[in-house]
């Protein structure tokens, strides 16, 4: 996704008005009607395993944040294309009655630094104004992005990427190489792809995108990455949802595959 203006997220699915009466947590709400609802497209920082809630300020704060942006209003709720997660919380945008922007609520909490974007189905619909909402807090570095817990990464620093595996990370870089072998595709950050961070995905998910170009990448673009760390022969994100990479810079890049 090049960076330009995303806009309101205007979104075709009928809405109903809803009563919130309580949140859960920083992304959860309950309805006055027993039904929990999760925020699209986001999660909201979570204590570390090992670490007491008392002990990581960051997940009350987004708590607090969404009851003062929701808890005792009636608000417009607008369903994501999804089932309900495996928890049985439906999954969809909350606005304020008439907002234009559908991505109303969850936009702002962005903005401000107090969510980030998850990358995964739920927020499809919304995808590019979500991004460029987080965007702004992270140049800013408003937030949880203040927090060098949740800082972006730099994806040619195959080290510091070693000592998160298993973390869910954002990172960023210019991209040395795109190439495809046996089936799956690849984005390089280093010459030396052991020593740089990689994005691995299917041909078959590649041909869904749209090849590389509907991906966003080539050669010398700057592109931000997100997903789980996983240490194979080097730090790796496996990619199988288009927010899960944003292209930075509207520069030219070679684009060759090699």
């Amino acid at each position: 996704m090049t960076p330009q203006a995303a806009g309101a997220c205007a979104l075709a699915s009928a809405h109903e008005t809803v009563a919130v009466e309580r949140v859960i947590d920083g992304d959860t709400l309950a309805l006055d009607d027993g039904r929990l609802v999760r925020l699209a497209g986001v999660e909201a920082p979570k204590a570390p395993l090992g670490t007491k809630p008392s002990d990581w300020p960051l997940e009350a704060a987004a708590r607090e944040a969404l009851g003062a942006a929701a808890a005792g209003k009636v608000l417009e709720l607008r369903p994501a294309r999804v089932s309900p997660d495996r928890r049985g919380r439906a999954l969809g945008y909350l606005t304020e009655i008439g907002d234009a922007d559908h991505a109303g609520l969850t936009a702002a909490l962005l903005r401000s630094g107090t969510l980030r974007v998850a990358a995964d189905p739920a927020g499809r619909d919304c995808r590019a104004t979500l991004a460029e909402a987080e965007a702004a807090a992270v140049r800013s570095r408003l937030g949880l992005w203040s927090e060098p817990y949740y800082e972006v990464q730099d994806a040619s620093d195959g080290a510091a990427l070693a000592a998160l595996d298993g973390r869910f990370v954002v990172a960023e870089g210019r991209v040395a190489s795109v190439r495809t072998l046996a089936g799956r595709a690849y984005v390089n950050f280093g010459r030396r792809w052991r020593g740089a961070l990689s994005l691995t995905l299917s041909e078959a998910a590649l041909r869904r995108f749209g090849g590389f170009d509907g991906l966003g990448v080539a050669a010398g673009a700057r592109v931000r990455a997100r997903g789980v760390l996983e240490m194979r022969a080097g730090p790796t994100i496996r990619v199988s949802e288009l927010a899960q990479v944003e292209r930075l810079d509207a520069g030219r890049a070679d684009g060759r595959t090699r």
